[in-house]
């Protein structure tokens, strides 16, 4: 029976041992496989993660790049419209600058003249320094009529003693447009002129200054177109220079025609009166024998210290007799009230 027992317990233990041994590979078993099933599901899990997270950064790829994209075009059409704004502005610019050459950019014809102008004003001269007899009694220049074809003319400056230089006689002619027997003369002057500067061996050394009576400077160009010498600017002639050589000459009437030498010394007063007696021009310019022997024997210098000193002795003689003739009247009431 002891043995029987044992043997049952032996066979009880060992069936007790074996079962704990299948419960604990059963456990390990079910351990195993429920550690090797949430191994699983993390795994799972893991690559949702990971698909997840790589949609999102697919995701995030492809919005990144789309909005890149979208950058990228509207930065291309940002650029293209800027680009076609700068165009546009060269293209203005470009148009104004074409306009601003036109109009600034002369023309061949004005850029010949304006150069022309500015050496003309770069080496004109200064006026020359003026004196003389002639000087005195017309000024620093005189008028000439040149004509710019043939039905226009223009008045020229020229300096006095320039102009007059060579001249060995000088006829100052006083006339005016509105009198009658001026026009009559006139032409009779015009003809003797030119015929006395064509002698031989006396060519162009008479001159003739005309000292207008004209009214106004219109009839004055108009009447000048008629003669063939020089005049005294119409300013003035018209005004207190051409009163001067008026009342210095004694002129009474017009026309009037008085002859100088060439230091300023009078020749005759009444040329106008013996020039219809000989308009041959025979015994032109009429000097008297004394005026003759005087300048056939004294040098042009002399004669122009010996002209202007006997001015001045004439001024002071002029003086002192209008002074003594002026006391006089004074004096005369008192006289024949005593």
């Amino acid at each position: 029976i002891a043995s029987v027992n044992t043997t049952t317990t032996t066979t009880t233990s060992s069936g007790a041992a074996a079962k704990v041994a299948d419960e604990l590979v059963s456990s390990s078993s079910s351990s195993s496989s429920t550690d090797g099933n949430e191994s699983a599901k993390l795994d799972v899990e893991k690559e949702k993660v990971e698909d997840f997270s790589s949609t999102e950064a697919t995701t995030e790829t492809a919005t990144n790049t789309s909005d890149n994209v979208e950058t990228k075009d509207s930065n291309e059409e940002e650029n293209s419209t800027n680009t076609k704004k700068t165009e546009a502005t060269k293209e203005e610019l470009k148009e104004n600058e074409n306009e601003i050459k036109e109009e600034t950019i002369p023309s061949e014809e004005q850029a010949a003249a304006a150069t022309n102008a500015q050496n003309t004003t770069m080496t004109k001269p200064s006026p020359p320094i003026q004196s003389g007899p002639f000087i005195d009694l017309f000024g620093d220049t005189l008028l000439a009529l040149e004509m710019v074809d043939e039905t226009h003319a223009q008045m020229t400056p020229h300096y006095t003693n320039d102009i007059l230089d060579g001249k060995k006689v000088v006829g100052l002619y006083f006339s005016a447009d509105w009198c009658g027997p001026c026009r009559q003369f006139t032409p009779e002057l015009v003809s003797f002129y030119n015929k006395m500067n064509k002698r031989r061996g006396r060519e162009n050394q008479f001159e003739i200054v005309w000292i207008s009576r004209c009214r106004d400077v219109n009839s004055f160009g108009q009447y000048f177109t008629h003669m063939k010498w020089l005049a005294l600017p119409p300013t003035e002639a018209m005004g207190q220079r051409g009163q001067f050589l008026s009342n210095k000459y004694k002129v009474k009437g017009i026309p009037s025609l008085v002859l100088l030498d060439e230091v300023g010394g009078v020749i005759t007063t009444d040329a106008r009166n013996k020039l219809p007696q000989d308009k041959a021009g025979i015994g032109f310019p009429w000097r008297s024998p004394i005026q003759m022997l005087y300048t056939a024997f004294l040098p042009k210098s002399l004669r122009i210290i010996l002209s202007s000193k006997m001015e001045q002795m004439k001024d002071v003689f002029v003086g002192t007799l209008k002074g003594a003739l002026g006391k006089v009247g004074v004096a005369s009431p008192t006289t024949r009230a005593v």
